[in-house]
């Protein structure tokens, strides 16, 4: 399955009631803050959907975050990815008139940046603290049918290995995430 079969089954149920709860879970760098927010969206979210969730955070987990270096020079980028140079970016337009750009210094990557009309919009925080990516891309690859596979192939562009793990129930992720979550909660007690 790809991100945007994931994201399309999430996009339905990111809605005002749900939507602060499933973006700690695909979002939190807290495996206790996930784990909790999962609990809460059991009884109100089907279990298909939640598992579609859990692996979109899993996708936004592998993705690197800014700076990182990427395995390929700049003119093999610009070939391999479709990216065109302007001034001192490499961008491409998606399909749904998001524009993804890159700013870079040699094979540095510096930030991911999504354009949406007049509005900039950075990846990542860096550091990166609570979240994988800021607020409001997350509801761009949530809204969008294209920017998070863009993403995906443009980290595949740089040469750098991707390879999100993939949960098929609730179960695996739990189990998966259990140790993490335990310690986490003793190192608050």
């Amino acid at each position: 399955m790809t991100a945007t079969s994931y994201l399309s089954a999430v996009r339905t149920h990111f809605l005002d009631g749900t939507r602060e709860l499933l973006s700690v879970l695909m979002n939190s760098t807290s495996t206790v803050e996930a784990n909790l927010a999962l609990q809460l969206l059991r009884d109100d979210i089907p279990e298909k959907v939640l598992v579609s969730a859990c692996n979109i955070r899993e996708v936004l987990a592998a993705l690197p975050s800014s700076p990182f270096s990427m395995r390929v020079d700049e003119q093999t980028l610009i070939k391999t990815a479709g990216l065109r140079r302007n001034i001192a970016i490499y961008e491409k337009d998606l399909e749904d008139d998001l524009l993804l750009a890159i700013t870079n210094a040699g094979n540095l990557v510096l930030d991911i940046i999504i354009k949406d009309d007049d509005e900039k919009y950075f990846w990542n925080s860096v550091p990166i603290d609570d979240d994988f990516v800021t607020s409001e891309v997350l509801d761009l690859v949530i809204d969008s049918d294209y920017l998070l596979d863009a993403v995906v192939k443009l980290v595949q562009a740089m040469g750098i290995v991707f390879n999100p793990k993939f949960y098929m129930s609730l179960e695996d992720w739990s189990l998966d995430y259990a140790e993490d979550t335990f310690a986490t909660l003793g190192d608050l007690f």
